[in-house]
């Protein structure tokens, strides 16, 4: 298997998140953490990134149910109680 360092805006385009969201996930241990390189930058092995969405299933398509309505409410609906 090739194995490639990827960047951090890489490892968010993949995982579909944000960079605030990837260490979010890192700290609850979701995501793997990074690698430190010689210059100081991180990279992430881009198998680690394959096995978490082999695990968390990201981008599954989800089935809706015929006939459900998608979007906010009309307004006369939302505030009142």
């Amino acid at each position: 298997m090739d194995v490639r360092l990827m960047k951090r805006h890489e490892v968010c385009e993949t995982l579909a998140t944000s960079s605030s969201g990837l260490h979010r996930g890192m700290k609850a241990g979701i995501y793997p953490k990074p690698y430190r390189t010689s210059d100081g930058s991180v990279r992430w092995k881009s198998t680690e990134i394959k096995e978490v969405i082999d695990k968390l299933h990201i981008a599954v398509p989800v089935e809706v149910a015929p006939g459900a309505r998608k979007g906010r409410k009309p307004k006369q609906q939302r505030g009142q109680k």
